[in-house]
């Protein structure tokens, strides 16, 4: 399912909504995962949704590797490093929109500029 790129913020987060929803539900997160998804762990499943809304192949091990590794790596750069903290264990939508955005940035489709833009519009308007 190829969706066509988000232009402004306000978009990208409705994107990014209906990528929670995707992780949230249907069975082929139950088939890659074995359970139903907890809103708390949503987060790790950002960087192959991110694959699949843009019509990426993200049963390709070696993107989807760099893609997730990217993203986590991220996530983990945002949780508590070294006085750093955005809360991301207590706000589920917040760190699934890290690395939802940081896989769009690992796949060179966003500049690091626009990534910062995104991700602080999402802070203000998630959860």
């Amino acid at each position: 399912m190829k969706r066509k790129q988000p232009t402004t913020n306000a978009k990208w987060l409705t994107e990014i909504l209906l990528a929670i929803e995707d992780a949230r539900g249907g069975e082929w997160v139950e088939e890659l995962v074995g359970d139903p998804m907890m809103d708390a762990n949503l987060f790790h499943l950002a960087p192959i949704i991110s694959m699949k809304f843009r019509g990426l192949d993200y049963r390709n091990e070696k993107l989807s590797r760099k893609v997730t590794e990217g993203a986590l790596a991220n996530y983990v750069a945002n949780s508590d490093l070294e006085g750093v903290n955005h809360e991301l264990a207590v706000r589920p939508f917040l760190a699934f929109a890290v690395c939802y955005v940081t896989a769009h940035y690992v796949l060179d489709l966003i500049d690091e500029k626009q990534a910062e833009s995104l991700l602080n519009y999402c802070d203000e308007h998630l959860d």
